[in-house]
């Protein structure tokens, strides 16, 4: 039987930096990539068709991504999905932000496309580790661990540190 393929869903201020993100994404075959103009776009379509990831700029319209996540969460309470979340800088207040909203990731931009799809599929594979082994309770916790990611530009918070190179990112 054949895997469904995962649901990526992208939403940023530049067009041309959603789709040079999907066609990069496009690439892996058991991947489903769409691209939203509007957040009000992916709201209408997440109460339809489920999202396994969304990719997302900090600054979406006149909204933030944490918000569009808090109001994806509700919506969508029986439906776990990760989000990556994209910006140019990470300050407390943003951190907090995605904290609040369970955002997974936080990577600083400019970054590579290849190096976003990367995480992108870490962040699809720990969400299927983790399904599976909550319903595997005899299973090793340790395979369920990816290894993160050797990279100044990532805030992971799935960690219990929330700490960046702060010498490449200053907090303003």
């Amino acid at each position: 039987m054949t895997e469904r393929k995962k649901t990526v869903a992208v939403l940023t201020q530049s067009p041309a930096l959603s789709s040079i993100i999907a066609m990069v994404l496009d690439c892996e075959e058991d991947l489903n990539v769409q691209i939203f103009g509007r957040a009000e776009l992916l709201k209408r379509h997440a109460r339809i068709v489920p999202n396994d990831l969304i990719v997302c700029d900090f600054q979406i319209g006149s909204s933030t991504a944490p918000k569009l996540a808090i109001e994806l969460r509700q919506m969508n309470s029986e439906k776990r999905f990760s989000f990556i979340m994209l910006t140019a800088h990470v300050d407390t207040q943003i951190r907090q932000a995605c904290a609040f909203a369970n955002i997974d990731e936080v990577i600083v931009k400019p970054m590579s496309p290849l190096f976003l799809r990367d995480r992108v599929l870490a962040q699809l594979q720990l969400a299927q580790n983790s399904s599976s082994s909550s319903q595997d309770t005899g299973r090793d916790e340790r395979e369920a661990k990816p290894t993160m990611p050797v990279s100044s530009n990532i805030v992971n918070f799935r960690r219990e540190s929330h700490s960046i190179n702060n010498d490449r990112h200053p907090e303003h």
